[in-house]
């Protein structure tokens, strides 16, 4: 005779059994602080109960961590973003673990806001594309030995984090410094969100490789929509001592200038070369193509999640260590965009 198949329990009779609401179980296995003590009790209580979800349920009210990564980036629209939370994903489920994703719309609030959500729901460790600029307590508040949180693109201020980076520096050093060999000496350094780490560290290559070669730095740094932009063409155009090439902070703002420039009429490279921060599809398309600084978003996340998982594993086995900090090369791809240019 065929045994009758065992049911497992449902969240909605764990609720009865405990006489509260369904979203008040979820908050308890979710760790969430707004349940009250008596109440968190009574659901646990039914929950063991009636075995619902057992091994995971009995994990979580043993102090366990659910097998769940956080990530949080600054904007999921970004195709640079968007591919790092793609290998974050995949790299995550391969390992056995589900991802939880963030965007933190370049808001420091809302990123704290979203990390002290995500670790109280038990997760097991955290990745940051950070936007917070002059620390977090509340950050750090939320890091400890069994909690791992690694910053990926840019460190964590205030934290002492492990960390996946990227050449900035040295690869706007390279991108000028190829400009300066085919001769141009007034070379434009064009962006926005100077205060990001990433940013930042550009602008400081492009103006360490201006002082060696004795050139003189035009740096503007409000350039975050098309209309900024188009303003600056038009007045840079205008000038009888404009820049004869331009070395752009990253992929939007390039976007923003080749169509700006091409608005304009304004050959590339015939009057004016051009260098971009960040490579991206339509760099390799347009007539002439962009020379750019290539970073892999791809190697970026896979690093930054291998080191994650194995911060978890040494959490488990008590072992603590110094915060590590990597750091990936970058690559200038050379294309039509910076060709050799006649400079008065």
């Amino acid at each position: 005779m065929k045994k009758p198949e065992t049911r497992s329990p449902t969240i909605r009779e764990v609720a009865k059994l405990a006489q509260v609401g369904v979203m008040t179980v979820s908050r308890v296995i979710n760790n969430h602080p707004s349940v009250r003590t008596s109440t968190r009790k009574r659901v646990e209580a039914a929950i063991v109960q009636l075995g619902y979800r057992q091994n995971e349920a009995a994990r979580l009210l043993k102090g366990g961590r659910a097998r769940i990564i956080g990530l949080i980036v600054p904007d999921l629209s970004d195709a640079f973003f968007a591919s790092c939370a793609h290998t974050v994903q995949h790299l995550a489920r391969a390992s056995g673990y589900m991802t939880l994703v963030a965007s933190s719309e370049r808001d420091e609030e809302l990123e704290v806001q979203e990390a002290e959500l995500m670790a109280s729901r038990q997760i097991s460790g955290l990745l940051i594309v950070t936007s917070v600029h002059n620390g977090s307590e509340r950050l750090r508040a939320l890091q400890s030995p069994d909690f791992p949180i690694v910053g990926f693109d840019r460190p964590i201020p205030g934290l002492e984090t492990d960390a996946v980076l990227v050449e900035n520096r040295s690869g706007a050093e390279g991108a000028v410094r190829h400009l300066v060999e085919h001769g141009h000496r007034r070379i434009a350094c064009v962006g926005y969100d100077s205060n990001v780490y990433t940013v930042s560290e550009r602008v400081l290559g492009y103006l360490d490789e201006m002082r060696s070669a004795g050139l003189e730095a035009d740096i503007s740094l409000d350039m975050v929509s098309i209309d900024d932009v188009r303003r600056w063409v038009a007045s840079t155009m205008a000038k009888p001592d404009r820049p004869t090439a331009i070395f752009s902070l990253n992929h939007r703002t390039s976007s923003f200038l080749l169509q700006a420039l091409s608005e304009k009429k304004v050959k590339i490279p015939d009057e004016i070369a051009m260098v971009g921060f960040d490579d991206f599809e339509l760099a390799s398309v347009v007539t002439p193509g962009l020379t750019t600084v290539s970073q892999s978003p791809v190697d970026l996340a896979r690093r930054s999640m291998t080191l994650l998982i194995e911060r978890i594993r040494r959490a488990k086995d008590a072992v603590q260590e110094p915060a590590a900090k990597m750091m990936l090369p970058t690559r200038l791809v050379i294309r039509g965009s910076c060709g050799v240019h006649p400079v008065a």
